[in-house]
């Protein structure tokens, strides 16, 4: 005769074990998600660290042209690193006559030869006869250099709507990791 205790013996995991490890398998699954998701993996872009002065003129005495006056750009790099000019994009904001906020973004200047006061281009003078054109290959900004160019050109608001008094915004944008590295609004001058 068999015992009835152990007629009906069935081996298995209890049921408490088996809901520990379901509740393990998720825990490290969102936990791998959770990484994934958060920015576990380095795949981000180092952002420089820069500061700019920026200087509007709405009448500017440009020796080089022999007299010629007029609307004009200077740009310094006051400090930070050396920047690749390929990598950024300059952003600006400004009011038209009839009130609309116009934004313009510049990013690369032709290679022009011109007149040191040239308002097509945004260059920065290294030395003598040396040129740095903004955007072009192997074109860095270094502490101290000063780029310079045409308003309408660079900033996109028009020679003849520019007053001294007027505000304009201007952003440094990191191209990369699409991140504004300086931000003011300027008064022209």
């Amino acid at each position: 005769m068999k015992d009835s205790c152990f007629a009906d013996k069935e081996s298995g995991v209890s049921p408490v074990i088996g809901v520990m490890l379901m509740l393990v398998v998720t825990i490290i699954i969102a936990a791998v998600v959770s990484g994934f998701a958060g920015g576990l993996t380095d795949s981000s872009t180092d952002v420089p660290v820069a500061a700019f002065e920026f200087k509007v003129y709405s009448n500017y005495m440009i020796a080089s042209s022999h007299g010629d006056t007029g609307p004009y750009l200077e740009a310094i790099m006051k400090s930070g690193e050396a920047i690749d000019t390929g990598d950024l994009k300059i952003v600006s904001y400004y009011e038209d006559a009839d009130r609309n906020i116009i934004s313009h973004e510049f990013t690369q200047s032709p290679e022009f030869q011109g007149a040191h006061g040239s308002k097509n281009t945004f260059r920065s003078f290294n030395g003598p006869s040396t040129n740095t054109f903004f955007g072009r290959p192997g074109a860095y900004w270094h502490t101290g250099d000063k780029f310079c160019g045409g308003i309408e050109y660079v900033l996109g608001v028009p020679d003849a709507g520019i007053e001294a008094g007027n505000l304009i915004e201007i952003n440094v944008v990191h191209e990369p990791s699409n991140t504004v590295i300086w931000s003011d609004e300027v008064t022209v001058i």
